[in-house]
């Protein structure tokens, strides 16, 4: 572990955060959907997903009151029996503690998704497809997670950058390791959680 992670308030980077390449989040959410209309505890749920009480605490908040799971009964948090009234697919929903969507995280999804879905592409045509999805992205952004997947061995250059076009990629076929993004991250890495591995670092040690 970094200095970086050590210090306190700093959050770690993802891959320190999951386990099996999903985040705590997703793992309740998985175990919240095997429910499949039952009724259920916090305590066993805890177990099963590997996540403490007081960030399942903290998620079932989120979802309560987004109106994704509701309680039948009253008491300590351990004894409230639940049932999940909304499922909304495999990905765990990102929500505030309003229960209002994140929008964090939806650019780098929207990015990677349009990379498997299409051919050739530079940030440009990113940027465009994105926009045409309803969620507006940076051009200056969209270069930067390109060139980070680039340097992470996700990308072929088919077209280099001159002074009138912007440098064009595709998606090397082996490296469409899932629907997840990978992730690029302060501490300079990109991490792949399909895959549950730092794909890039700068740093060498970070590969350790």
């Amino acid at each position: 572990m970094t200095d970086m992670t050590q210090r306190k308030g700093h959050r770690k980077p993802a891959q320190l955060e999951m386990i099996g390449g999903k985040s705590a989040r997703q793992r309740v959410w998985e175990e919240l959907r095997k429910t499949q209309g039952k009724e259920f505890t916090a305590r066993p749920l805890s177990r099963d997903a590997n996540v403490d009480l007081a960030a399942l605490r903290t998620y079932f908040s989120c979802l309560q009151a987004g109106g994704y799971i509701t309680h039948k009964s009253g008491g300590l948090f351990e004894k409230r029996i639940y049932i999940l009234v909304k499922d909304t697919g495999i990905e765990a929903p990102r929500l505030n503690r309003k229960g209002q969507p994140i929008q964090q995280g939806q650019a780098a999804e929207c990015m990677w998704r349009t990379l498997r879905m299409l051919g050739q592409l530079d940030a440009a045509r990113l940027v465009a497809h994105a926009s045409a999805s309803g969620i507006d992205i940076a051009l200056k952004y969209a270069k930067s997670y390109l060139y980070a997947l680039k340097r992470a061995g996700y990308l072929h250059v088919i077209k280099v950058a001159t002074r009138n076009s912007l440098e064009s990629y595709s998606l090397k076929p082996l490296m469409n390791t899932g629907p997840r993004p990978p992730q690029v991250q302060s501490v300079k890495t990109v991490y792949d959680p399909n895959l549950n591995k730092v794909m890039y670092a700068e740093d060498p040690q970070e590969l350790l």
